[in-house]
C-alpha cells in the first residue's frame, strides 16, 4: 500500500475535474454545432442556399399541383377574326412555359444536389463516420430499386 487514503482521494478529484471539464467542453461544442446562429455565421452562402433549397422542396409539396391545372377560360366566345390569321401565340406561350419549367425543374434538381451534399458534409463534421454509412444505404436503396425494376 504505497498510497495513503488522501492521496487516493486527491487523484479520484483530480479525475472528477478533467472529466467535468471535458464534460463542459464536449456541451459546448455540441451546442455550437446544433446552434443555427453559429453555423450561418461560418457559413451564410450556404446557409441561406440550405433556407432556399428547403423553400422550394416546401413550395414543391405544398402548391405544387397549382400548376398542373390548365389555364381558366373567362369566356366561351370564339376569338376575334383579326388574330386568326396570325400565329397562336397561346401555343407558343405554352411551349415557352414548358422549357421555363423544365429549366425550373433543373435548377431545383442542382439546388438539392448541392444542398444534400453540404448537408451530408456538415452532419459528417459533427458525426464521424456518417458520410460512410449514408453512402451505404444510398447504394442499398438504390439497389433495391434496380433490383425491383427489373422484375416488374
Amino acid at each position: 500500500m504505497g498510497q495513503t487514503i488522501e492521496q487516493i482521494e486527491a487523484h479520484i478529484g483530480e479525475a472528477q475535474n478533467d472529466l467535468q471539464s471535458n464534460l463542459q467542453e464536449l456541451e459546448q461544442k455540441v451546442k455550437s454545432a446544433v446552434d443555427w446562429k453559429q453555423q450561418f455565421q461560418a457559413n451564410p452562402a450556404t446557409m441561406i442556399g440550405v433556407a432556399f433549397t428547403a423553400g422550394i422542396v416546401l413550395a414543391a409539396m405544398m402548391g405544387g399541383s397549382r400548376r398542373r391545372r390548365a389555364p381558366r377560360r373567362y369566356s366561351s366566345a370564339p376569338e376575334p377574326t383579326s388574330y386568326s390569321s396570325a400565329p397562336n401565340f397561346t401555343s407558343r406561350l405554352n411551349v415557352g412555359t414548358g422549357k421555363a419549367m423544365e429549366t425550373w425543374d433543373h435548377v431545383k434538381s442542382a439546388l438539392l444536389g448541392v444542398a444534400a451534399t453540404r448537408l451530408t458534409s456538415i452532419v459528417e463534421d459533427i458525426v464521424p463516420g456518417f458520410q460512410e454509412h449514408f453512402k451505404q444505404a444510398s447504394q442499398n436503396k438504390n439497389n433495391v430499386h434496380s433490383t425491383q425494376g427489373n422484375t416488374n
